[in-house]
């Protein structure tokens, strides 16, 4: 009886292990999905991105926000400046979870557009994000 009890106890220790592990590789492998705003007090128009997948980077454990998140957001408004448009804010909305970001692109569209009033326009593959 003791021998059984052991050998159960050996095998839910060593499936336990394997799940963590693979639960571990699993979660390094995760890119992130990003998309970003860019908007003025003094325009009607929001100009969005594309939404992006970027392989490479990684949530932060404690925060879950990705690392230089700034980074992201000065990028899009510099590109926005040597486009002819200064002085605009750019934020950006990320995710593990490619159905998050959709979700978040659409309410905040739907919102921009029925409530702001503002003209939505899509920046299109004139604009990539790039890791820091």
């Amino acid at each position: 009886m003791k021998k059984l009890l052991f050998i159960f106890a050996a095998l839910f220790v060593a499936l336990a292990v394997v799940r963590a592990e693979e639960k571990n590789k699993a979660d390094e492998k995760k890119g992130v999905y990003i998309f970003g705003t860019s908007f003025s007090f003094s325009d009607s128009i929001v100009y969005f991105t594309e939404i992006q997948y970027l392989e490479e980077v990684q949530l932060e454990d404690k925060t879950n926000f990705i690392p230089f998140r700034q980074h992201y957001s000065y990028e899009l408004k510099d590109f926005m400046s040597k486009e002819g448009m200064p002085g605009r804010i750019s934020a950006v909305y990320f995710s593990h979870k490619e159905s998050d970001v959709k979700k978040k692109e659409a309410k905040l569209k739907k919102r921009l557009e029925k409530k702001d009033k503002k003209v939505v326009r899509y920046l299109g593959s004139k604009f990539k994000f790039t890791k820091p």
